[in-house]
């Protein structure tokens, strides 16, 4: 049977990857969040419809901080 500090270390471990996949996941959903916005923006703009524009705008804007923040979180570890 393992020791305490084994089982401590690979529990550690473990945690750790999970968190390093979740915040690669996260990473990617923002990426994909925010290009569908961009698409968005570019795609009203082109119809004339500035609100949506502007909407989609603020969204794709909203996703460039988050990802920021999630950045420095990834950074953290």
């Amino acid at each position: 049977m393992a020791d305490k500090d084994t089982l401590m270390k690979e529990f550690v471990e473990t945690e750790a990857a999970k968190t390093e996949d979740a915040v690669a996941d996260l990473e990617r959903i923002e990426e994909e969040v925010a290009a569908e916005a961009t698409s968005s923006v570019e795609f009203e703009d082109a119809l004339g419809n500035e609100q949506a524009a502007a909407e989609a705008a603020e969204t794709a804007f909203e996703f460039d901080q988050a990802k920021i923040g999630t950045a420095g979180i990834g950074e953290a570890l």
